[in-house]
């Protein structure tokens, strides 16, 4: 069992657990700033990490009975700004990014390198968080300019005629919700049956579920399914769903504490 780490001294760590106890098995070194996020890939033998100094690395691990061994695959430096977060596809190793520079960035392997393959403009302010769905055709992200975008995937032959290159999916912007917080929002969030969650510097929590009666595949269109004004008593930086209990939710704020939610749709 690994886990990794992000640090501020530009480093990120994975450890693996033994006897009960986690011990530091290998130090990532080569960013010049500091590590603002790392990621698994679905397999577990892929870890982007992504730093203030605008680059994203991948990195392959090797765990052999023999042993232990981790190499960086690529530096991609495609952000004029720091790379505030990054996540993997749920079952493709493909990696999205949310940066300073606005923008989100999309990346793939290619036969020679990995590289950008397509790049998402329309939030105004940072992109501090993205995140995939279960099935992985949409990607939400969240942004200093206090909206949520929820991205689509079109894929080629799409019924709407949406342009791709070659085999790799086209990204458009279906939804935006806005005017749900009045500061940043810092982390946005999906449960395994859709809903998605919301961390704000306004100390709030919300959660959205798509309504299926007013959406359609091209344009979703999502309702507040539970409100906390109060969730925290300053900023909520990030929110997490339990993966083995359905509608429980963690959160964490600058206020020191870490919140356990229940939630139960009764729509």
């Amino acid at each position: 069992m690994f886990l990794a780490s992000a640090s501020f001294d530009g480093t990120a760590c994975i450890w693996d657990r033994r006897d009960g106890d986690f011990e530091c098995v290998a130090t990532l070194e080569g960013h010049e700033n500091e590590v603002k996020c790392v990621s698994w890939s679905p397999s577990g033998e892929l870890l982007a990490t992504c730093s203030r100094d605008k680059s994203v690395w991948v990195w392959e691990i090797e765990d052999t009975e023999e042993d232990f061994d981790v190499q960086c695959l690529s530096v991609l430096s495609s952000h004029d700004q720091d790379v505030k977060s990054i996540v993997w596809h749920p079952t493709m190793d493909t990696l999205a990014s949310g940066s300073y520079d606005d923008t989100l960035k999309l990346f793939r392997d290619d036969p020679h390198d990995w590289l950008c393959y397509d790049t998402l403009r329309g939030h105004t302010s940072t992109v501090w968080q993205v995140a995939f769905n279960a099935k992985g055709d949409r990607l939400a992200s969240c942004s200093a300019d206090q909206t949520v975008k929820i991205w689509q995937a079109y894929h080629a032959g799409n019924a709407l005629g949406i342009e791709t290159n070659g085999s790799d999916p086209a990204w458009k912007c279906v939804c935006t919700l806005a005017g749900h917080h009045d500061r940043p929002v810092y982390d946005v969030a999906w449960s395994a049956e859709g809903l998605l969650a919301t961390a704000s510097g306004d100390n709030q929590i919300k959660v959205f579920k798509e309504d299926a009666s007013a959406s359609t595949p091209d344009a979703p269109s999502y309702t507040i399914l539970a409100s906390l004004p109060d969730a925290h008593a300053e900023d909520v930086n990030s929110v997490s769903w339990c993966p083995g209990q359905s509608g429980l939710l963690a959160s964490a704020s600058d206020d020191g504490l870490i919140k356990l939610w229940q939630f139960h749709d009764t729509a």
